[in-house]
Parts: structure tokens; C-alpha cells; sequence
């Protein structure tokens, strides 16, 4: 695409976004940086002094992304141990929690719009018998594999947003 091509949509798209709200500002910014992302999958890292952006500072963090996908209700279908575990990460990463209870999750899910979890236990029983929760329903951390776990399940539900 030449510059002349993108003038017009880029300027409609401009003056949208005072109007955007949060949710769909967030969105746009994800759909932005996956499509950079892919766009400069064939660059070495260490040749693109260009990109404002060093790894660590890439795009919103773990927990941001993890609050991004409880929030949009209507966007992704979270079955209660995703959603136990998105908010898990948000209590360890975002809040830097390194202890939390079952009520916490619990918290975390209503406050990002969803209703609360009727059985979380059950939904945590799964996590801890994966080791990606450590510890009790009354004190719970997030562990290793968690974190990673938690990782691939973003990555894999902003795969299939964008390619709907």
C-alpha cells in the first residue's frame, strides 16, 4: 500500500476515535499491535531501531491483556477455570499479590463484568490438580506454569478474535 491509499481511512479512523469508548479503544489498540507485529515478523530484532518499542515495553502487560479479555463479555466465551485464572493473574501480576483466596478471583471476575462464579472451587480444583495455582482456596498463588499457561490461553483467544 502506498501513503495516498491510507490518507482517507486513516483520517476517518482518526476522527472516530474521540468518539470510541474504552472498550473499543482497547480493542483497537490490540488489533494495531498484533497487525505491527506481523508485519515485522520478518525484521531482526536487533536491525529495527526503528520500532518505538523495546520488547519489555511492547503493548499492555499480561495482567492488562487478562483484564481486557474479562472485560469483554460479549467478545469471548471463558469457560470459569479461564476466567479463574485470567483473574489470578491480575491479583499476582497486576496487583502484585503474591497470596489471594478464592473470594479474591471471585472479586476480580465481578468487578471486570462478569457474574460472579457460583462453584469456584470447582473451577480451581482444575487449576491447582495443574499446579497453575498453588496452595488452598484460602490461600492461593499463582505459579510458574500458571503464568505461561495464562500467557498461551491470551495468545490463543486473541488469535481467534482476530480471525473472526
Amino acid at each position: 500500500m502506498n501513503d495516498s491509499s491510507l490518507d482517507t481511512p486513516l483520517d476517518t479512523i482518526a476522527s472516530l476515535i474521540p468518539e470510541m469508548g474504552l472498550s473499543e479503544l482497547r480493542a483497537l489498540e490490540v488489533t494495531v499491535r498484533v497487525a505491527i507485529q506481523m508485519r515485522s515478523q520478518g525484521d531482526l530484532s536487533t536491525d529495527s531501531p526503528s520500532s518505538p518499542f523495546s520488547r519489555d515495553e511492547e503493548g499492555p502487560g499480561l495482567h492488562d491483556q487478562a483484564a481486557f479479555i474479562l472485560e469483554a463479555v460479549d467478545d469471548y466465551d471463558l469457560t470459569l477455570a479461564d476466567q479463574a485464572l485470567l483473574a489470578a493473574v491480575i491479583l499476582a501480576v497486576g496487583h502484585h499479590q503474591d497470596s489471594f483466596s478464592s473470594r479474591d478471583l471471585n472479586d476480580i471476575i465481578e468487578e471486570c463484568g462478569r457474574p460472579r462464579v457460583a462453584h469456584i472451587t470447582s473451577a480451581i480444583a482444575g487449576l491447582t490438580s495443574r499446579s497453575y495455582l498453588t496452595g488452598s482456596t484460602k490461600a492461593l498463588s499463582l505459579s510458574k506454569e500458571g503464568r505461561t499457561k495464562a500467557r498461551g490461553l491470551i495468545g490463543m483467544l486473541r488469535r481467534r478474535a482476530s480471525a473472526a
